[in-house]
């Protein structure tokens, strides 16, 4: 059964074309990673695996539509399909409109257990990407993620 979650639209204060130019090529990802999340994150080409309580989770870039959109699929051990779109609108030269839309594959069973936290997870991915672009580290991460980075 396909699981569709759109999150939350929030403001960032960077241009599209720095968020685009971030999202599209994820070894740049490496770059802005604070020191402590290094070792739990590995970059490949146009992939990206993190270790989350002994999981490895995966994304791969799927599509890029310059400055506007960029679309990651499952990679790796993932336990469903899953594809996550990244939606860039710009509202000036400096900022952006941004969310992160999620459509997943999901059996009865995982449905179930994820269905009702995909929409919370989705929203505190866009909070602490937010955060992030405005040189904070966000403490409310989604549940896993704080482990992570310990």
């Amino acid at each position: 059964m396909s699981e569709f979650v759109q999150g939350k639209t929030v403001v960032i204060n960077q241009p599209s074309y720095a968020l685009y130019t971030l999202f599209s090529d994820p070894s740049r990802i490496a770059g802005v990673l604070p020191e402590q999340y290094k070792d739990k994150v590995t970059f490949g080409d146009d992939t990206v695996l993190v270790q989350v309580q002994g999981f490895e989770l995966g994304v791969k870039v799927h599509s890029r539509t310059p400055f506007s959109k960029v679309e990651f699929e499952q990679y790796g051990n993932a336990p469903f399909p899953f594809l996550v779109s990244i939606f860039m609108e710009p509202t000036s030269d400096s900022s952006t409109l941004f969310h992160i839309e999620l459509t997943a594959e999901l059996n009865m069973m995982m449905r179930m257990m994820l269905g009702k936290r995909l929409q919370e997870g989705v929203d505190k991915i866009t909070d602490a990407i937010a955060a992030a672009a405005a040189g904070k580290m966000p403490d409310n991460l989604p549940h896993g993620w704080q482990e992570m980075v310990k």
